[in-house]
């Protein structure tokens, strides 16, 4: 058997939908982290510039002629404005030159709405932090100071947080996946153990078992059934044996008394065949015909292509135009019949395909005829019990039990799966004087 390809293997399939898993839950996870990390880096940052800003407001008096000195990295703009205008009247000169544009657009007097005390815009890589404190409620007159906050180093650290975020999940994936691999390894190791003993199976009438675990488990439950199957198997080959034995004991005897007649006349003086002779000769090919027949019946029942041409009939009838057509074959060696029924005649009728039981119950009276003892009567009874027809028929036998087991072998095996083909119940008792064979007709 080849041997499987790594990236086909279940080892590779469950190792792979774990990793596609856990590195989708883990970048979920890590995406809602780096959105609450990045959000609070940025409010601290934010804060941070708030804090600096009212600080340096704070030391800004109303007439706007005392101007704070500020650190080196915070360049700052003096605006004062009111419901008219925004004039701006200090800048250090470090400070961006496009945030002068942008401040006087978001300036624009209005009368609606109340301007916020502290807000933040972020251009390129500054934060432009806007303090305002009013002067006179009645003109809105008020200062605005705008302290630029360079974000550079903040939006570095995020941008950097988010690479060995992405790196570590993609490293905890990667892990994940090859811990999945030596797990499904080891988990899987009973399963390559029960596929190298299946190997060394050898088809037989007796066939080694799988080793079944303790676990209970998968690999346990595969495990039983895979015996189960072999079970099947070495049924299957028992009864393919047998039937081949039972062929050859079947088309051993008629051939070997054919060969036997035509021995004797060729060395006889007699050059022309007696009508006796052709008789036998007859009846023997008769013989092969329908030992034919049941070879072909059987392998319809081995193969399930049986088909069943149902209808409905009397019991008691079929079993009389039985009897009938088996009267010259029966009065050969003086079996006696005695046929009860004990049953209500609206009750005898059956559902069945008419010929495949009456040819169950001449294969069965055939090998009354070869194989029963004739000192007393063949019973056969028909009654009805539980909504139930049952056909009981009782016979001596006049050979030991191993004699008519290989002589009634076939005939009882196809005459079984024919009954059982229909739903019905067939039953067979022996004993060392006589043999019984019930057939239940359920409705």
């Amino acid at each position: 058997m080849p041997q499987i390809q790594f990236f086909k293997s279940i080892r590779f399939k469950i190792a792979a939908a774990f990793f596609v898993v856990f590195f989708g839950i883990s970048l979920a996870f890590n995406y809602s982290l780096f959105q609450s990390i990045r959000n609070s880096l940025i409010n601290a940052f934010q804060n941070s510039g708030k804090v600096e800003a009212l600080s340096i407001l704070n030391g800004v008096d109303d007439e706007l002629t005392q101007i704070p000195v500020t650190q080196e990295d915070q360049p700052i703009q003096l605006w004062f404005g009111n419901m008219f205008e925004s004039q701006m009247v200090y800048e250090r000169p470090d400070f961006p030159e496009i945030f002068s544009s942008v401040f006087i657009e978001i300036e624009q007097p209005t009368s609606d709405e109340q301007v916020s005390l502290m807000e933040f815009i972020k251009i390129d890589s500054f934060t432009y932090c806007i303090a305002r404190r009013p002067l006179d409620e009645s003109t809105s007159a008020q200062i605005s100071l705008v302290l630029a906050k360079n974000n550079q180093v903040v939006y570095d650290e995020i941008s950097a947080l988010k690479s060995r975020l992405i790196f570590a999940n993609f490293g905890a994936a990667l892990i994940a996946f090859i811990a999945a691999v030596l797990i499904a390894h080891f988990t899987l190791a009973p399963l390559q153990k029960l596929i190298a003993k299946a190997q060394s199976v050898k088809a037989s009438p007796q066939m080694d078992r799988l080793p079944v675990s303790s676990a209970n488990d998968e690999i346990t439950q595969l495990s039983a059934t895979m015996n189960e199957m072999i079970s099947r198997i070495e049924t299957s080959i028992r009864s393919q044996n047998q039937f081949f034995a039972m062929a050859a004991h079947e088309l051993r005897t008629p051939l070997a008394n054919m060969q036997s007649e035509l021995e004797y006349r060729m060395g006889s003086s007699e050059k022309e065949l007696s009508q006796d002779t052709l008789n036998s000769l007859r009846e023997e090919v008769i013989r092969l015909k329908n030992i034919v027949q049941d070879f072909l019946l059987m392998s319809q029942l081995k193969s399930e292509t049986l088909v069943l041409r149902k209808s409905n009939f009397r019991l008691d009838d079929l079993i009389y135009d039985m009897l009938e057509r088996m009267r010259p074959t029966l009065s050969t060696k003086n079996f006696d019949i005695k046929l009860s029924i004990n049953a209500n005649p609206e009750g005898l009728t059956i559902n069945a395909d008419r010929e495949k039981l009456e040819g169950v119950l001449v294969n069965l009276f055939d090998n009354i005829r070869k194989y029963g003892a004739s000192k007393q009567p063949v019973s056969v009874e028909i009654s009805e019990q539980n909504e139930a027809l049952t056909l009981h028929i009782q016979n001596g036998i006049a050979e030991n039990i191993d004699s008519l087991q290989k002589g009634m072998g076939l005939g009882l095996q196809i005459a079984k799966q024919v009954i059982e083909k229909h739903n019905y119940q067939f039953l067979l008792s022996k004993s060392k004087i006589c043999f019984t064979i019930e057939i239940i007709f359920t409705s």
